[in-house]
C-alpha cells in the first residue's frame, strides 16, 4: 500500500520497523498449551465411543449434517443418523437408542465428543447423566482428541461422498447406510487386518486380543 501511495520502492522490514517504534502493531495474546482430555485406555468394547459430526451437501436442502459413534475398540458404527439440523435433540435422537440397544449399563461407558454446541448443551449432558454415561471433552482447536471419529469420516468421504451427487436425503442415507454395512465386513489394518464384526465377535466368545489406546 504505502509502494502504491509513494509511487517508489519500499522495503517491507523498513515498514515494519518503524511500525514497531511507533507501536502500531497491536498485540497478539498468547494461545497458551492446548487442554488435552489425555491418555485413556481402551480395554473392551463399550468403553469409550467417539462422537462427531459432518456436514454433507444434498440438492434438495443445501448442506445436511451427519451425525456419527465409534466404538474405539472394535471400530463398530454404533449410530449414526443423517438430519438437517444437528441440535442438541439430534445428539439425544441418536444416543438414547444406541445406548438401549446396546444394553450399556451404568458407569461402563465414556462418551468422547468435542466442544460444540450440540455436545455442551444442558439437555444433552442431562440424557448422558441419566444414562450413566461419563462424558468426555476433547480439547479446543484439538481434532485429534476425536482422532478415530475424524479418520472414519474422511474415509466416508474419499470412498462415498466425495464421489457422488445426492440429489435427496433419502438417497444420501442409502449411501451412507450402504457405506457402513460394507465398511463393518472390511478388513482394519489397526485390527489385525480383521473386520469390525469379527472383533467384536471375539468379544462375544470370551476371548482376549489387544485392544487400542484413545
Amino acid at each position: 500500500m504505502t509502494r502504491r501511495r509513494l509511487r517508489r520502492p519500499v522495503n517491507r522490514k523498513r515498514v515494519l520497523r518503524v511500525i514497531r517504534e511507533r507501536r502500531l502493531i497491536q498485540r497478539r495474546r498468547p494461545l497458551g498449551r492446548r487442554r488435552r482430555p489425555g491418555f485413556f485406555r481402551v480395554e473392551r468394547p463399550d468403553q469409550l465411543w467417539h462422537l462427531d459430526m459432518t456436514s454433507v451437501w444434498v440438492a434438495e436442502h443445501g448442506w445436511v449434517y451427519l451425525m456419527a459413534a465409534i466404538d474405539c475398540c472394535t471400530r463398530e458404527i454404533t449410530a449414526w443418523q443423517l438430519e438437517t439440523r444437528c441440535r442438541a435433540t439430534e445428539a439425544i435422537a441418536l444416543i438414547e437408542p444406541a445406548a438401549v440397544e446396546r444394553a450399556i449399563t451404568t458407569g461402563t461407558l465414556t462418551l468422547g465428543t468435542d466442544n460444540g454446541s450440540a455436545f455442551t448443551a444442558r439437555a444433552f449432558k442431562s440424557i448422558l447423566s441419566g444414562l450413566g454415561i461419563a462424558h468426555r471433552r476433547g480439547g479446543y482447536r484439538d481434532p485429534e482428541s476425536q482422532a478415530f471419529i475424524e479418520s472414519w469420516f474422511g474415509k466416508l468421504k474419499e470412498r462415498c461422498v466425495w464421489r457422488e451427487e445426492f440429489e435427496t436425503l433419502d438417497q444420501a442415507r442409502q449411501a451412507i447406510g450402504a457405506y457402513v454395512t460394507n465398511y463393518h465386513q472390511r478388513p482394519h489394518s489397526r485390527l489385525d487386518y480383521r473386520t469390525p464384526l469379527e472383533v467384536a465377535a471375539t468379544w462375544s466368545d470370551g476371548q482376549d486380543h489387544r485392544t487400542p489406546a484413545a
